[in-house]
């Protein structure tokens, strides 16, 4: 596992995108529905991005959070050409997928397993690599800070 001790802007953040798109085949945006004020918030979020909506489910678990008894929106989505495009054109940074303003937790997988994980709360970012040539791909990103950690 490789955790990201800097959050991707700019650049980084679109070479980051561009990595995660070629490598993963799914991501999620949540939208907290167990606080009141965000309940209603981004009701459109499917339209957002078109074909590459695939569903949305009411959980109370994704890859970086776990509400226990309260329950939140999961939208997921292909990875097209188009969703990446909306991305970079909503945001400039990973930390920026938070709310009030946007969606929160942006987090990718690959083959239904996670693959990028995020806390947008805590400011947390993990990578679950599945071999030496994607470990070498996130380090060779400019900017990117990253650190291995095993458990």
């Amino acid at each position: 596992m490789i955790a990201i001790k800097n959050n991707p802007t700019g650049k980084t953040y679109e070479a980051l995108l561009d990595f995660l798109f070629k490598t993963c085949d799914q991501f999620q945006l949540v939208v907290r529905t167990d606080i009141l004020k965000y309940k209603d918030s981004f009701k459109d979020l499917d339209e957002w991005f078109g074909d590459s909506f695939i569903e949305t489910l009411d959980q109370h678990e994704w890859p970086s959070t776990n509400l226990f008894d309260d329950i939140a929106k999961v939208y997921y989505f292909k990875t097209t050409e188009d969703a990446k495009e909306i991305l970079l054109e909503k945001s400039s940074s990973l930390f920026d997928w938070s709310l009030p303003n946007l969606p929160e937790d942006l987090c990718f997988f690959k083959d239904d397993e996670a693959y990028l994980s995020v806390s947008s709360e805590l400011e947390e970012i993990y990578i679950y690599p599945t071999s030496h040539d994607e470990v070498r791909e996130i380090k060779e990103i400019d900017g990117l800070k990253t650190v291995e950690v095993s458990f």
